[in-house]
């Protein structure tokens, strides 16, 4: 519990509404000004076959709405996995401190879900994959332009989008929580404009 207060007090000092003024469209460029673990990219969400903790198909696609963070625990990971997963851990017990609780889930993707610690938070769940972890873990790292083998996590808007990965244990945890925030407060991208579309607005 100790190594949570320091970002406990840091929200307490910037309080809620200091959360809100996020970056805007300059979120990435801000992010990447403070935090060299993390990577701006841009796609579409890897297609993924997961089984959710109540047994059901879990899709990411399902979760539109909600900003979706997600990291990895396989088994030959040890160290390094579990350093990130303390850093995450600590991420999420703060979040879970404000309003955005009911914007962000959290999911680690892993072979034995057991032992896995979610600090019971409501939000943040282990699902199981449906085929090699290995497999999908690379396939969700090859969006990366950076080489090593640092563990990931990857945050996903609320449009469905690939939109950043924070490598390694190394990230501030108040950074991954601000970067979250931005992408709670950002606006959603418009759909294109099609040619209907357009030939009305020459009549308005």
């Amino acid at each position: 519990m100790r190594r949570l207060v320091p970002i406990a007090m840091t929200m307490a000092l910037l309080g809620i509404p200091a959360l809100a003024d996020h970056p805007g469209e300059r979120l990435d460029e801000v992010t990447a000004q403070k935090e060299p673990a993390f990577e701006a990219i841009s796609g579409p969400p890897p297609d993924v076959d997961l089984i959710g903790a109540d047994g059901q198909p879990l899709d990411l696609a399902d979760l539109a709405g909600q900003v979706v963070a997600v990291n990895f625990r396989s088994s030959p990971c040890l160290e390094p996995c579990r350093a990130q997963h303390d850093r995450l851990a600590q991420t999420v017990a703060s979040l879970n401190a404000s309003p955005m609780r009911e914007m962000v889930r959290f999911i680690t993707i892993a072979e034995e879900p057991d032992g896995i610690d979610t600090v019971d938070a409501g939000n943040w769940s282990v699902a199981v994959p449906n085929g090699a972890l290995e497999d999908l873990e690379v396939e969700f790292a090859s969006r990366s332009a950076r080489n090593g083998d640092n563990p990931m996590i990857h945050l996903f808007d609320r449009e469905g989008r690939h939109v950043a990965i924070f490598h390694g244990a190394s990230f501030a945890p108040l950074n991954l929580l601000m970067h979250i925030n931005g992408l709670t407060n950002a606006h959603p991208h418009p759909e294109p404009e099609g040619l209907l579309d357009r030939a009305r607005g020459w009549f308005r």
